[in-house]
């Protein structure tokens, strides 16, 4: 009976147990709703913005065409490969006799082709094909050069012989010869059943908008993936779910906003205090002693440091007039002990914007794992994917094209990937050294005692 009675109190108990972690996990998620938007609005524009620059409009274009004479082709031909770089190789138009510079440039990944009667066809093939530079640098599609390039192709497929039969032909047009061989091409039938009422290539129906559809779905895989990790990470953090003394604001010593004047105010009060200036000295000693440490995020040349954490906590105790300090003086002393090409300002602005963000989320108020997570996407977003991308574009000369790549490719994959474990480890640095800077009379009490991830 004992054994029984002991087995239904341990049953007993891990029911309570169980009920209780699902309360804490309920109060958990009410609480950590912000991680949740964060992390799945990041997951859902990153997921847009990759899949934009990576998949190519696969929207199709249509190209029906008839021959004025009875011919026997088998309609793969007319699509070849060969007699694609045979265009390409055009340099005088077959139609108008004008020099043609832009057909080399035409990549074709994928063309299709249909009978649609005896001697009449339609050409599919991928819009994105004819994207080509224009004289000021942007890449667009050209119409123009599609016309041209799908007409020569179905007059250069045809036999050799009829090139011989049709030499006698040959006109002038506007003072420029064409070839006769163009008289097979029935121009009235292609710009009925080609163009549409501006006069530009139709859309092929068959094609939809596989694009849209990429974009549609990776920006709800994208947003799932950020919710399920937000989720995780709460389910992780469920029992540090406590009773916290009620959280007191006075817009003096501890500010529910920093967006406050005295917030900004009183911070200018550093410079008058010794210990506040030999504080700073000391953690950007630290910060310098990082910057001999490099260690590679396996994203291009740019690399990972530690310097961030003794940044934070600068920019925490000391608030925002002196985190600017604290950005410029680490960013020019940084370049002045370890040069690594050539000096930029744009670098200086990203280090003050980054120092200055720390500020706004931690100097005087409560610090929870959600303002080290706004606080990391301020820097990683704004500061090191939009002022850095734009400052590396300026200093090396970078095209449009070349600093969109970078940046979908290499800072904002890096600064993503790393945000999370980046904020979870300001989290637990900051969380180890606040009871340490209370007890040096650095910090309140209040917020030393109640720094919770919550």
């Amino acid at each position: 009976m004992e054994e029984n009675n002991i087995e239904v109190e341990e049953t007993v108990q891990n029911e309570v147990q169980e009920k209780s972690f699902f309360k804490k996990f309920l109060k958990a998620l009410t609480k950590g709703y912000l991680i949740i938007i964060i992390l799945s609005i990041i997951g859902l524009l990153t997921s847009l913005l990759v899949t934009n620059f990576v998949v190519k409009d696969e929207t199709m274009i249509k190209f029906s065409f008839r021959y004025t004479i009875d011919l026997n082709l088998n309609a793969n031909d007319i699509i070849s490969k060969e007699n694609i770089d045979k265009v390409k190789n055009v340099s005088v138009s077959y139609y108008t006799g004008s020099k043609i510079s832009t057909y080399k440039y035409v990549e074709i990944e994928n063309i299709s082709i249909e009978e649609d009667s005896k001697n009449t066809y339609t050409i599919y093939v991928n819009k994105s094909a004819f994207n080509l530079q224009d004289k000021e640098g942007n890449v667009n599609y050209n119409d123009t050069a599609a016309k041209g390039f799908l007409k020569h192709l179905v007059i250069i497929s045809l036999p050799e012989e009829l090139y011989t039969e049709y030499e006698k032909y040959d006109e002038t047009n506007n003072g420029k010869t064409i070839k006769g061989i163009i008289k097979i091409f029935d121009n009235d039938y292609y710009e009925e059943n080609s163009l549409s009422d501006d006069n530009v290539l139709l859309t092929a129906e068959k094609s939809g908008s596989s694009k849209k559809t990429a974009l549609i779905q990776a920006s709800i895989y994208g947003f799932l993936i950020g919710f399920g990790v937000s989720i995780i990470v709460i389910l992780i953090f469920t029992n540090q779910i406590t009773d916290l003394a009620k959280r007191e604001y006075d817009n003096e010593t501890i500010y529910r906003t920093p967006f406050h004047r005295s917030f900004f105010r009183n911070s200018l009060n550093t410079f008058k205090d010794i210990k506040s200036l030999v504080i700073i000295a000391l953690l950007l000693s630290c910060v310098m002693a990082c910057k001999f440490i490099p260690i590679p995020s396996g994203f291009g040349d740019l690399g990972l440091s530690f310097s961030f954490l003794f940044l934070a906590v600068a920019c925490m105790l000391f608030g925002p007039y002196p985190s600017l300090m604290i950005g410029v003086i680490s960013d020019v002393v940084g370049y002045l002990i370890m040069p690594n090409g050539d000096f930029f300002i744009g670098y200086t602005i990203q280090a003050m914007f980054a120092c200055f963000a720390y500020a706004l989320c931690f100097h005087k108020t409560y610090v929870t794992f959600t303002r080290c997570l706004i606080a990391r996407v301020l820097v990683n977003l704004i500061a090191n994917v939009i002022i850095g991308t734009i400052s590396r574009s300026i200093m090396f000369g970078l095209s449009y094209d070349a600093t969109i790549t970078y940046l979908l490719l290499t800072s904002l994959p890096k600064n993503i990937i790393y945000l999370l474990p980046q904020s979870l480890l300001l989290f637990v640095v900051l969380k180890a050294v606040a009871r340490p800077l209370y007890h040096m009379n650095m910090m309140d009490e209040r917020i030393a005692m109640n720094l919770s991830f919550f």
